[in-house]
């Protein structure tokens, strides 16, 4: 199921106009992404532990809406793709409360070893946790199907 990670902007996180800075929303949705993570199966720094990594091999992101100094986000987080050797998340930023999309995006991820970072098949690596984010990833994707 999506995860929701609730953010507060920061004022450090605006730009001169009083606006979140574009570049903040990919380090928000790496903060969802690992809620995401703990959420379905594991912390991220267990799964780092235990010998895999999920680097970011693309990232996408669209502004609709601003978001403004002191502003209480929520960032939906939804599996779009899973295999065993790729994810992707796609991400949904919204003021608590709103249904109106302020900023949307997608990070794709590859599964590799963390000490020599060559892919691997994450399900064999890491059945245990493997199961677990698959059961997530199929209730995000039944979400989304038409």
């Amino acid at each position: 199921m999506p995860s929701v990670t609730e953010i507060t902007v920061r004022y450090a996180e605006t730009d001169c106009m009083g606006v979140t800075h574009h570049a903040v929303y990919p380090v928000w949705f790496e903060v969802a992404r690992t809620d995401y993570i703990k959420n379905a199966a594991v912390s991220y720094a267990e799964m780092e532990r235990r010998g895999v990594m999920i680097p970011v091999t693309g990232i996408s992101c669209k502004y609709r809406q601003p978001s403004r100094y002191d502003d209480t986000l929520e960032i939906t987080t939804y599996v779009t793709r899973f295999s065993p050797a790729r994810v992707e998340f796609r991400y949904e930023c919204r003021r608590k409360g709103s249904p109106e999309i302020l900023t949307e995006g997608t990070s794709a991820h590859a599964f590799v070893d963390a000490e020599t970072f060559r892919p691997l098949n994450f399900k064999k690596a890491l059945p245990d946790i493997y199961e677990k984010l698959e059961k997530e990833a199929e209730k995000d994707l039944a979400l989304c199907a038409p």
